[in-house]
């Protein structure tokens, strides 16, 4: 059994200012340590209020690297016990690692197994399960009061389990050590190992984290794998209560659904999707003397774009080289400088001579039909999430439009055949650069629509 207190909430902000360690072989307790440590940093006073240790109480300790000697043999070998021990694992993993110490060891959580084995109290804190259950606790918040109230609580939920086998089975299944304190094992167990989604919730019922995978229940135990003592980390294993997963038959529809519940959920714990996004664009307006003009612009909300582009090079480039094809006058046409204005860029030259309007306006028709017509318009069929399923994505007019599962189609004429409503989908230009690459490395799947009808 481990108990300690620190500076902070989180190792790899904080120290370690005390530890007591009893070792315990499963009937009782045979050996005890405890010590005072300096942790070479100031005590936050609100941490003083708390523990009752101040800086000059650990000014004369020893530094976590003079007993780390005796810290590493006294916990080598052994089951890590605590009360929501990733904490205190956490602090002793990275204090021994620091003094060249390199320590791993199966852990077991008093409060994961009294939620268990001692169900129905409102509150698992150390303090309040020891009112509960008659423990008595006594220097609360000091390293050795604590570690012996859990020693005694322990003693209980040994008791409690002679029948289920509990903490034998938790030892022998490893992953299970790995769970954050509010996640049972029941569901992990129901994850498929299958492609799909998976959103992790707080206690509350609110996602928190939105994931992909081609292997649920592989890609999920990943999140509990690994000893990172961050605070973001911790506070992110901490919040994770439930798992929900959507199975999705390809990766690719996995991808797609991810974008798709992080944009109408926008979970915490998900960093933005730093892909790229189209910066400009080329677009179409009639001025007040009734000329047709072509203009790139950065993209804006305000502006309804022909066609997009990464950056100002290219979209300057497929604008000259329509002046070249279709022999346009330059004159109606703005490029894009850096650092000019909107209202510069688009202003109408008076220094050059216009062409003649109609014939002008006419070949700009011309362009537009041009482009709209090369826009793809495409329906992808791939496997769906059982046999008799089929996945689907319609790419309409050079945008991602809908996806979704159907029951395996055999033959279909129409987009309407394939396409439900309820499938239409908010997207970017990530999700539609995805399905264009699969589209193009697995043409097979792919059929090309020439009329499209509304969907």
């Amino acid at each position: 059994m481990v108990y300690i207190e620190t500076t902070g909430s989180h190792a790899a902000g904080a120290r370690i200012t005390e530890i007591a360690i009893l070792i315990h072989n499963g009937k009782k307790v045979i050996e005890e340590y405890q010590s005072l440590v300096n942790p070479d940093c100031p005590i936050p006073y609100a941490i003083q209020t708390l523990t009752g240790i101040d800086n000059e109480m650990v000014a004369d300790a020893p530094y976590f690297s003079d007993i780390a000697e005796d810290v590493y043999h006294l916990l080598q070998g052994k089951v890590f016990v605590a009360h929501n021990v990733n904490f205190d694992y956490s602090f002793i993993h990275r204090e021994l690692k620091q003094a060249e110490y390199e320590w791993e060891a199966p852990k077991l959580c008093t409060v994961r197994l009294s939620r268990k084995l001692l169900p129905g109290f409102s509150s698992y804190s150390l303090g309040n399960l020891c009112r509960q259950v008659g423990i008595p606790l006594s220097d609360r918040h000091r390293a050795m009061g604590d570690v012996r109230a859990t020693s005694i609580l322990f003693d209980k939920l040994l008791d409690a389990d002679s029948e289920t086998g509990l903490i034998t089975k938790s030892l022998q299944e490893k992953r299970q050590h790995k769970l954050p304190t509010q996640l049972s094992q029941a569901q992990v167990d129901k994850l498929p190992e299958t492609a799909g989604v998976y959103t992790f919730k707080d206690s509350k019922g609110k996602i928190i984290y939105v994931g992909k995978a081609v292997n649920l229940k592989k890609r999920v135990l990943s999140h509990f794998s690994g000893n990172s003592s961050s605070l973001r980390r911790q506070e992110f294993i901490n919040d994770i209560a439930h798992i929900d997963f959507l199975e999705s038959g390809t990766e690719l529809m996995a991808l797609l659904m991810e974008c798709q519940l992080i944009k109408k959920h926008w979970p915490i714990h998900n960093q933005a999707q730093k892909k790229y996004e189209p910066k400009f664009t080329l677009f179409h307006y009639e001025d007040m003397r009734g000329y047709s003009r072509l203009a790139i612009s950065k993209v804006s909300a305000l502006i309804k774009g022909v066609q997009y582009f990464e950056n100002a090079t290219n979209a300057n480039q497929f604008l000259n080289k329509l002046i070249s094809t279709y022999q346009i006058s330059t004159a109606c046409c703005s490029f894009y400088t850096p650092g000019t204005t909107e209202k510069v860029m688009r202003s109408e030259s008076t220094t050059m001579e216009l062409p003649d309007r109609e014939q002008h306006n006419a070949t700009i028709d011309t362009i537009l039909t041009t482009l709209r017509e090369q826009q793809r318009s495409f329906i992808l069929i791939d496997q769906g999430r059982h046999e008799t399923e089929n996945s689907y994505i319609y790419f309409k007019e050079e945008k991602l439009f809908a996806f979704g599962f159907v029951e395996e189609l055999n033959q279909w004429a129409e987009a309407e055949d394939v396409v439900s409503y309820r499938d239409k989908c908010i997207t970017n230009n990530y999700m539609q650069e995805l399905v264009l690459k699969y589209a193009e490395e697995n043409p097979s799947k792919v059929r090309y629509l020439s009329a499209i009808k509304s969907v």
